[in-house]
């Protein structure tokens, strides 16, 4: 079964100065980046919000994130970092069916 159509849990967030609608947005974001990453044999890879189509309408378009894939215990995580200015936004998620 393809990785498109598991579902991105959210294990950890650690949120400096961001809204929270930049929160919402960016959580949505993630999940979305992960979802298109996962089928991929890419570990690491770096992404600038502005290329997302709707980024600009909901504030997250000045935002990048770096994105990594992580084997913790067994367990494949995905470690995201969310940037723009002094405001950061640090994610941990798995991949469930």
């Amino acid at each position: 079964m393809s990785k498109l159509f598991y579902k991105a849990m959210i294990e950890d967030i650690q949120n400096d100065k961001c809204t929270d609608a930049e929160l919402e947005a960016l959580l949505d974001a993630f999940e979305y980046t992960v979802k298109k990453m996962a089928p991929t044999l890419a570990r690491k890879s770096w992404y600038a919000m502005e290329d997302y189509a709707t980024s600009k309408q909901r504030g997250i378009d000045r935002f990048n994130l770096t994105l990594e894939r992580k084997d913790v215990l067994g367990q494949e995580q995905w470690h995201g970092a969310f940037e723009y200015g002094s405001k950061k936004l640090k994610i941990i998620g798995t991949l469930e069916k």
